[in-house]
C-alpha cells in the first residue's frame, strides 16, 4: 500500500513538472501568437475544433482506463483496444471530410472547408497510435510518459511559431495541431516496443466498461464545446476567440494542474479500489494537495486579470479581462469536485459522472442561448458557465459521500488551511493593486505583476505554514512538500528508517 502511494506521489511530481514545463512553453507561445494573430484567427480554429472534438470524443472509449483498471489485461485485450481505435479513426476521418461543407455553411465561413479536410487526415493518422504506451502509466513509468508528452509539445511549439511568423494566419494554429498529433503517433512506436495486431476477440469485454466512459465524455464535450456552437452562430469568430482564450487563461491553474495529477493518481486509485477506506483516505489526501496547488493560483489570476492581459495578450484582448475574472471564479469552485469522477470510474459507477455532466449541459446551453438573445453578451455567457458549476459541485460531493462515506467535515479537515491561505493571498493582492493603481501598458503591467506575485506567494506560504504549525503538523500536503524538498537536497536520511515517507495515499 505504502509502495503504491510512493509511486503515485512520484508520478504526480513528474506530471506536474511536465505541466509546468508545458505552461512555460505555452507562456512564450501565447505571448508571441497574441501579437502575430488576431482573436478571429483563434475563433476560426475554435469553430473547426468544436466539430473535430465531437467526432474525437465520440470515439474516446477510455480503453486506456480499462487496461489500467484491469491489472490482468493480456495481449488480446490490448490488441482488441487498438483494433477498435483504428476502426473508429477511419470512420472519424470520413465523417470529418463529409462535414467540411456543412461546417462552413453553419458558421458562414468558407475557409472552414480546407481546415476540416486537414483535421480529417489528422483524425485518421492518430488512430494508429501505439496502444502499448498505456503501460507507461499502468507500470508507473511516469518519466517515459513525461518524455512523450513533452516531445509532442516542443514539436507543436516549433511548427506553430514558424508558421505564425511566416504566414500570420490561422494556419499556424492548425499546423501546430497537425504536428503534435502526427508526431505523437510516430513517437509512440519509437518509445515503446509493443507492436499491436488486429484482434477482435475482446471487443465485447472492453465495450462493457467503455460505454459509460464514452457517454460521459460526449456529454462533457457538449459542456465544453457546446458554447462554441452557440457563440459562433449567434455572434462571430472574434467573440468566440475572446471567450475561448479567456476561459483557457483563467482555468490554467485548474486544468493544467488537475490533468497531470489525476493522470498520475488514477492508477493508484485503481490499485486500492477494493478497499473503500483506503480509497477514501487516498482521495482526501489528493483533494487537499489539489486545493493547496490550484486554489491560490486561480485566485491570483482572478485578481491579476488586467495586468496579465496587458502583458501577455496585448491591446487586442482587453475585452477578455472581465471574462477571465468570471472564469477565475469558475475555476476556483470546480477544484472541489474535479477529482470525483476518477473515483466513480474506479468504483465501477461511471454513470454518476455522465449524469452530472448531462445536468451541467442542460443548464448551460439553454441558459446561454437565452442570455445572448437578450443582449447580455459574452459576460452573460460566462456567468452561465459559472452558475451551472455552482449547482454541480455540491451534487457531486453528495454522490461521492454515498460511496466513500466522506462528509463535509472530512473535506474541510484537509482544505481549511489552503482556504485561509488563499484568503490571505487575496488580501495581499488587493493591497498591492490599490497601492500601484491601474496599469495602462505592458511596462506598468510588468511592474505590477513583479510586486504582486511575490507578495501573493509569500502571504499564502506564510499563512499556511503558520496554520500547519499551530495545528500540530498534521499529515497532508505540507508534509509531502517537506519530504520532496528533503529528497531534492539529499537529506532524506534525516527521516528515521522506521517512519514511512508521506505519500498521496496513507498507510492503513
Amino acid at each position: 500500500m505504502n509502495q503504491i502511494g510512493s509511486k503515485v506521489a512520484k508520478g504526480a511530481v513528474w506530471m506536474i513538472g511536465l505541466k509546468f514545463v508545458e505552461r512555460g512553453i505555452g507562456f512564450v507561445s501565447t505571448l508571441i501568437l497574441a501579437r502575430l494573430l488576431l482573436p478571429a484567427d483563434f475563433g476560426l480554429v475554435a469553430m473547426a475544433m468544436a466539430v473535430f472534438a465531437f467526432v474525437e470524443v465520440a470515439g474516446s472509449f477510455g480503453f486506456d482506463l480499462a487496461l489500467i483498471r484491469n491489472q490482468k489485461a493480456d495481449r488480446a485485450q490490448y490488441d482488441s483496444a487498438w483494433t477498435l481505435q483504428v476502426g473508429y479513426a477511419v470512420l472519424a476521418g470520413a465523417a470529418l471530410a463529409a462535414l467540411a461543407v456543412p461546417t462552413a455553411s453553419f458558421f458562414s465561413d468558407p475557409r472552414l472547408q480546407g481546415v476540416m479536410l486537414v483535421l480529417a487526415a489528422v483524425a485518421l493518422a492518430q488512430g494508429f497510435e501505439n496502444i502499448g504506451i498505456v503501460d507507461f502509466r499502468k507500470d508507473f513509468q511516469y518519466g517515459r510518459d513525461f518524455q512523450l508528452m513533452l516531445l509532442k509539445k516542443l514539436i507543436s511549439f516549433a511548427v506553430t511559431m514558424a508558421l505564425a511568423y511566416q504566414f500570420r494566419s490561422y494556419w499556424a494554429l492548425l499546423g501546430g495541431i497537425v504536428a503534435s498529433r502526427v508526431m505523437g503517433v510516430v513517437l509512440s512506436y519509437t518509445m515503446h516496443p509493443y507492436r499491436p495486431r488486429f484482434d477482435v476477440s475482446q471487443i465485447r469485454s472492453l465495450m462493457g466498461f467503455s460505454q459509460w466512459i464514452v457517454l460521459t465524455r460526449v456529454i462533457a464535450y457538449f459542456g465544453n464545446r457546446g458554447p462554441d456552437f452557440v457563440l459562433g452562430r449567434l455572434l462571430d469568430a472574434g467573440s468566440l476567440g475572446l471567450f475561448r482564450v479567456a476561459r483557457e487563461v483563467a482555468t490554467l491553474p485548474t486544468s493544467e494542474l488537475l490533468f497531470p495529477i489525476m493522470r498520475a493518481v488514477f492508477p493508484g486509485y485503481a490499485a486500492v479500489a477494493h478497499d473503500r477506506k483506503a480509497l477514501a483516505r487516498s482521495f482526501l489526501q489528493v483533494q487537499g494537495a489539489i486545493v493547496m496547488l490550484t486554489l491560490p493560483a486561480g485566485a491570483a489570476i482572478l485578481m491579476l486579470a488586467d495586468p496579465i492581459v496587458r502583458l501577455l495578450l496585448g491591446p487586442n484582448w482587453l475585452a477578455a479581462i472581465p471574462l477571465i475574472q468570471i472564469f477565475g471564479l469558475y475555476g476556483a469552485v470546480s477544484v472541489f469536485q474535479a477529482t470525483n469522477v476518477s473515483v466513480f470510474h474506479v468504483l465501477g459507477v461511471p454513470r454518476h459522472g455522465a449524469m452530472l455532466k448531462a445536468v451541467e449541459v442542460l443548464l448551460v446551453l439553454p441558459l446561454m442561448m437565452w442570455v445572448l438573445t437578450q443582449g447580455y453578451g459574452l459576460q452573460g455567457a460566462a456567468w452561465c458557465v459559472f452558475a451551472a458549476q455552482g449547482i454541480i459541485v455540491p451534487a457531486s460531493m453528495m454522490l461521492l459521500a454515498r460511496h466513500l462515506g466522506i462528509g463535509w467535515a472530512d473535506r474541510l479537515r484537509v482544505t481549511w488551511r489552503p482556504l485561509l491561505g488563499t484568503a490571505a493571498l487575496l488580501l495581499s493582492l488587493y493591497g498591492v493593486m490599490r497601492a500601484t493603481g491601474p496599469a495602462h501598458n505592458a511596462f506598468e503591467a510588468t511592474w505590477q505583476l513583479g510586486l504582486a506575485l511575490p507578495a501573493a506567494a509569500m502571504s499564502f506560504v506564510a499563512c499556511v505554514w503558520l496554520l500547519w504549525l499551530l495545528a500540530g503538523k498534521p499529515a497532508g500536503a505540507e508534509e509531502q512538500v517537506i519530504d520532496l524538498i528533503r529528497r531534492r537536497l539529499g537529506r532524506s536520511s534525516a527521516v528515521p528508517a522506521d517512519v514511512p515517507a508521506p505519500t498521496l495515499t496513507t498507510k492503513p
